[in-house]
């Protein structure tokens, strides 16, 4: 039986805090336990802080709070967490890294 190698892997949100009384600490916890559900040890969480955006598609919307999750995890577990989070009207975009 040959035995699955986890990656590591930098995960960059881009949070969208408008509508919602939870600060950026709520949100990094529940995406961090998101990931301990998904079998992903989580190693670092960094805030990027508050970022305006390059070209905003909505204009009431021109900026976005940017947070990076470096976790290590199977090849599966990428897809799984934009699956599980792709309903949450707090997490605008999820950009995932593999790192070597």
């Amino acid at each position: 039986m040959k035995k699955l190698a986890n990656k590591d892997y930098k995960t960059t949100f881009i949070l969208d805090l408008r509508e919602t009384v939870d600060d950026v600490a709520k949100v990094t916890e529940d995406i961090s336990q998101v990931l301990d559900s998904l079998g992903a040890s989580v190693s670092d969480t960094i805030d990027l802080g508050i970022k305006e955006f390059t070209r905003a598609v909505d204009r009431h919307y021109r900026q976005g709070h940017y947070l990076e999750i470096y976790f290590s995890g199977s090849k599966s577990t990428p897809s799984k967490l934009k699956d599980k989070l792709l309903l949450d009207k707090r997490v605008n975009r999820i950009f995932v890294e593999s790192i070597a």
